[in-house]
């Protein structure tokens, strides 16, 4: 039995995966973003579950291909001010609702530039020699002990320390050159 309506011929599986991912997608940035305006975690978490619930019941309303993380923003801003508002009733808001703005718009600036981040660091990253990146992922992504590595190469762990360091500032310089880059 399906959950869907029947009398809106927008649905088809295909649009309904592309949306699941695309929240899934935006729910890190999401959850930044409302962890930015509410005051616990708790309230965070409860205000996100609504917003992607709302997104997914929603889904026939979205526009393909026009920005889906904007979509998200606003509707999680209408579950944010509707929690407030609860909060209120009860008594426990601490920001009046112009405060609660000012916020936002920071935060929503702030998804944005590590969204322009990421996308640095990847093309950084996919810059660099075979054994840098090898040396990331056992950092990073495998967390082994770089002493074991080492150990493995013959080589003393604070060498593994250098060049990782050298690395670091190298993907560093890399992602500031090309954010300096897409500003001008």
């Amino acid at each position: 039995m399906s959950t869907r309506p029947e009398f809106d011929p927008g649905f088809t599986e295909e649009n309904d995966a592309t949306v699941g991912a695309l929240i899934e997608e935006v729910r890190p940035a999401l959850r930044g973003y409302v962890l930015s305006l509410l005051p616990d975690r708790d309230s965070c978490d409860d205000v996100v579950q609504e917003t992607c619930l709302f997104l997914w019941d929603r889904r026939g309303e979205f526009e393909a291909g026009s920005n889906f993380k904007a979509w998200a923003f606003k509707a999680a801003w209408f579950k944010v001010l509707t929690h407030r508002r609860e909060m209120q009733r009860r008594k426990l808001v601490s920001f009046s609702e112009d405060v609660l703005e000012r916020i936002s718009r920071a935060a929503e600036n702030f998804s944005e530039d590590v969204d322009h981040r990421l996308a640095a660091l990847r093309e950084c990253v996919a810059e660099l020699p075979g054994e840098s990146k090898r040396l990331l992922q056992l950092k990073y992504l495998d967390r082994l002990s770089l002493t074991a590595h080492a150990k493995n190469l013959g080589v003393k762990p604070n060498q593994i320390q250098k060049n990782l360091s050298r690395i670091r500032l190298a993907l560093r310089h890399c992602i500031e050159t090309r954010i300096s880059f897409r500003h001008e």
